[in-house]
């Protein structure tokens, strides 16, 4: 370390496996991010994209498993789908984890109208999310590493509001996923990308919406 005085800043100090692992939590992966938002602005406003991350084999394996039961899932390797919104700084903003042989599987985009009924739920699920979150949740491009509990509340919420037209309609099934514990949330996280389940996204808009007339 530099002596007091000697105008000489002392480097920031370097990010360890164990400190990322404090960052975002446990996971079956070793503690890597779990999932990504990605935000890209469009004439009309900015759209959201949610990923689960996965090695390649694991996308692979579920997405042959969803497409037997007549569903499908669109994967992307990772380094492909981030590098649109951060081009040559994609390395800087890996905090360390390589994505060789990782794809993201998409869980859902969504549209400015779907975005704005969200802000507040995808607000207070990423607060606590380490790295820079103003660039999904204000204007411009870029993306957010998500730990897994705020991945799944977001799939949970980005999955429910995909078919639903009307605001209200919206705005209530938000403010049901925000007020969810994280067991539920893994719940119906669960029932809504299992194959053998393939009205769980169905039952979970009726849950949540069904007293507004």
């Amino acid at each position: 370390m530099a002596s007091s005085g000697s105008g000489v800043e002392s480097p920031p100090p370097r990010t360890t496996e164990e400190d990322r692992l404090v960052r975002y939590g446990t996971s079956m992966f070793g503690g890597r991010p779990t999932f990504t938002l990605v935000r890209q602005e469009t004439d009309s406003g900015g759209e959201w994209t949610l990923h689960e991350l996965l090695p390649c084999e694991q996308a692979e394996a579920r997405r042959d498993r969803l497409e037997r039961g007549g569903r499908s899932l669109s994967i992307t390797p990772v380094k492909e789908l981030l590098i649109d919104v951060s081009g040559d700084n994609l390395q800087s903003k890996s905090e360390g984890w390589t994505w060789d042989e990782w794809a993201g599987a998409k869980v859902a985009r969504l549209d400015p109208t779907r975005v704005r009924a969200l802000q507040d739920v995808v607000r207070e699920a990423i607060e606590d999310t380490p790295g820079k979150t103003d660039e999904v949740l204000r204007g411009g491009n870029g993306f957010v590493f998500l730990p897994e509990s705020a991945g799944i509340r977001l799939a949970v919420a980005f999955r429910g509001v995909k078919p639903i037209q009307r605001i209200d309609r919206m705005r209530s099934l938000a403010r049901g996923v925000a007020r969810m514990s994280s067991e539920e949330c893994y719940y119906w996280y669960a029932k809504c990308r299992s194959p053998s389940s393939p009205n769980g996204e169905k039952a979970l808009r009726v849950l949540l919406t069904n007293h507004i007339e």
